[in-house]
């Protein structure tokens, strides 16, 4: 099963273990949809079906003019954010999965004229205006002025993500030398699609506004209400002639200037408003914090989508992992559970869950440790409320998901949904020549959740042993106590001994760099070291943590299983066995640090020591009753990155 899959079988690099599970999911999507199983949109996410080529057949091959007419309509409705969308990238992915849809519709339209010139009268004058260069431009525009939305900190990002929107529509124009303005329709303009701001800072909602509203004098609140009220009204009825003008009038230059300057002067009243009242809260100069925090009054700026549609449709991204002090997120006053988190790429899930309509869906890609740790526990609790989430997560070895970034990630997508639900993947791995099918390959299993983890298991034998392991771990009583030293991070393989690593230079540091000395009962001792080193650990270890870091909380919480006093010479032998060959497979190793300069450590080679550790993983299965085909599945749990080469000798 280890072996390399024969190529008419596989996908690149995949060995026979990988192929058959794959065969077996697709066995088992055909077989629900034959039995129709599959009747949500929901279904298609959690089955990891193409959404987009199934709606395309649909609408190609229906006979229901109807359908395709509604369906036209919601998808001009659509609003898609990215509310920290950088130079657009997202953006940009967003409006190649819509173009299809678009050219697909319009194709079935102008079919259904024939039939019926009265079907689709008001939407075919629409793409047949003077100045459409062609029906591809048409559609860029139409998904650029209708369905995209962008914020971002810096105005250069903006800049530029407002210049590849228009790159793309330039790059399919048809020019008519003959025609005035060249037969070219005037660009499109998405200063208010795409704007510069802080994300963090500013009323989101109309909720936030009137929380903020009960200090203060009651008729002042009032009054004031009444105030920002009627001016979101006027900011609206600006933008919808704005936009109205682009759309349909696009060559008469002065109704823009004349909408567009409107739409400028109510909006900066309006921010100016509620800008003052924020301020009011605070200590810091006027100018001084309108430089500092960058406001941005979601409210205000897509009043439209946040008070008449109840937020944005759907919300994607990739927000920046920053970590920051408590402070900062207390002087925006952000919510407890942002503050708890530390880092801005959670406060951004907080706030996209606040903007987002409550029937609608968004997905992040943001660090593993937002379902691994405790610190982010607060915001993803309090989205998966009201959501149905599915978690996918990638490694680094050997390959990683954005090039020049090592980051283990998650891809964390959020459906709206009254009964929510946890999905997951395992960590998944690949190599470079597999990258085209990663994503193809993802298939969920509803989630383990023990404590702040989510485990992320591959397979439903592994819910059955998770299980079984959390039934086998008993806590010890402190008593005679021995050392034992343990690999603060781990990849492949977790190391544990029974004595730290050697210094092998003349002047050695009190503690190894990289190594943690703990201790544990001397009852438990060896096997507790056992435990440690085995695959069933590492699994366990790897499905629950962010991957890298072993934390001494980890270690204490799994690695006591339940001992078995008549087989204590066997797990005396494994222990003698895996401690003696840890030093036969040892081999110096020159490291350069800052603060201990150039030292020679003992470094240890795990992978020759693989066939003791399956006998330590066939004595565990013993004891918390392990089936022949679940030690199957822990001895070979990513057996082909874990081995590497050595597998095939």
């Amino acid at each position: 099963w280890n072996t390399k899959t024969a190529e008419k079988f596989a996908l690149p690099t995949e060995i026979w273990r990988e192929t058959i599970e794959r065969l077996q999911r697709c066995e088992n999507i055909l077989n629900k949809i034959q039995n129709g199983e599959i009747t949500h949109i929901n279904d298609f996410i959690t089955y990891n079906l193409d959404i987009r080529s199934f709606v395309y057949d649909l609408l190609h091959n229906t006979d229901d003019h109807l359908f395709v007419l509604h369906f036209y309509k919601a998808l001009q409705n659509v609003t898609i954010l990215d509310p920290t969308c950088g130079s657009g990238a997202f953006l940009f992915a967003a409006m190649n999965i819509l173009e299809p849809l678009y050219e697909v519709c319009i194709e079935r339209m102008q079919e259904f004229n024939v039939q019926n010139p009265l079907w689709f009268k008001a939407e075919l004058e629409e793409i047949s205006n003077k100045y459409r260069s062609n029906i591809q431009y048409f559609i860029f525009k139409s998904i650029i002025l209708r369905n995209l939305y962008g914020v971002d900190i810096m105005v250069e990002a903006t800049e530029i993500a407002k210049l590849r929107l228009f790159l793309k529509m330039v790059a399919v124009v048809e020019v008519d030398k003959r025609a005035d303005n060249l037969g070219l329709d005037p660009l499109p303009d998405i200063d208010f699609n795409i704007r510069c701001g802080n994300t963090l800072v500013g009323y989101a909602t109309e909720e936030e506004l009137n929380n903020d509203l009960t200090w203060g004098d009651m008729f002042a609140n009032a009054e004031f209400k009444e105030k920002v009220e009627s001016e979101m009204q006027l900011v609206s009825m600006a933008y919808d002639t704005f936009k109205y003008v682009q759309l349909n009038q696009g060559e008469d230059m002065v109704a823009f200037k004349q909408a567009k300057g409107e739409l400028k002067q109510r909006l900066a009243s309006l921010n100016d408003t509620l800008n003052r009242r924020m301020h009011a809260a605070t200590q810091l100069d006027y100018e001084d914090w309108l430089k500092s925090h960058q406001p941005f009054h979601w409210l205000a700026e897509f009043y439209q989508i946040i008070k008449g549609n109840g937020g944005f449709d759907v919300i994607i991204g990739n927000p920046p992992y920053v970590e920051c002090k408590r402070s900062y997120f207390e002087s925006i006053h952000a919510s407890q559970a942002v503050c708890s988190s530390g880092n801005l790429y959670s406060a951004i899930l907080y706030r996209s869950n606040q903007i987002l309509s409550h029937k609608s869906a968004f997905g992040m890609i943001i660090p593993i440790s937002f379902i691994s740790t405790k610190q982010h526990s607060g915001v993803r609790m309090h989205i998966e409320e009201n959501h149905t989430a599915l978690y996918s997560s990638y490694d680094i070895r050997p390959a990683h998901l954005f090039e020049g970034a090592a980051q283990r990630l998650t891809i964390a997508i959020y459906l709206p949904s009254k009964t929510p639900i946890i999905y997951t993947e395992k960590q998944l791995r690949w190599h470079s020549e597999t990258r085209n099918y990663l994503f193809h390959n993802i298939a969920y299993r509803r989630a383990f959740v023990l404590g702040d983890s989510i485990f992320r298991y591959g397979s439903d034998i592994a819910y059955s042993i998770v299980n079984k392991y959390s039934d086998a771990i008993e806590h010890h009583i402190d008593n005679c106590m021995s050392d034992f030293c343990v690999a603060t991070t781990a990849n492949n393989f977790i190391k544990a001994l029974n004595v730290p690593p050697r210094y092998l230079s003349n002047d050695v540091p009190a503690n190894p760099s990289g190594w943690r000395t703990l201790q544990i009962n001397q009852d438990v001792y060896k096997q507790y070291i056992c435990v440690i080193n085995s695959s069933l650990f590492y699994w366990l270890w790897k499905c629950s943590s962010d991957g890298f870091n072993l934390t001494a909380k980890f270690i204490a919480q799994y690695a006591n299983i339940k001992k078995d006093n008549n087989t204590y010479h066997i797990i005396e032998n494994l222990f003698n066995t895996l401690m003696t060959e840890f030093q036969v497979h040892s081999e110096p190793h020159i490291r350069m640090q800052k603060t201990t300069g150039k030292t020679e450590i003992q470094l240890f080679r795990v992978k020759p020591l693989k066939s003791t550790i399956d006998l330590v993983d066939n004595y565990l299965s013993s004891l918390i009753h392990l089936s022949e085909e679940e030690l199957d599945f822990i001895i070979n749990y990513d057996i082909k990155y874990r081995m590497g080469d050595e597998l095939n000798e």
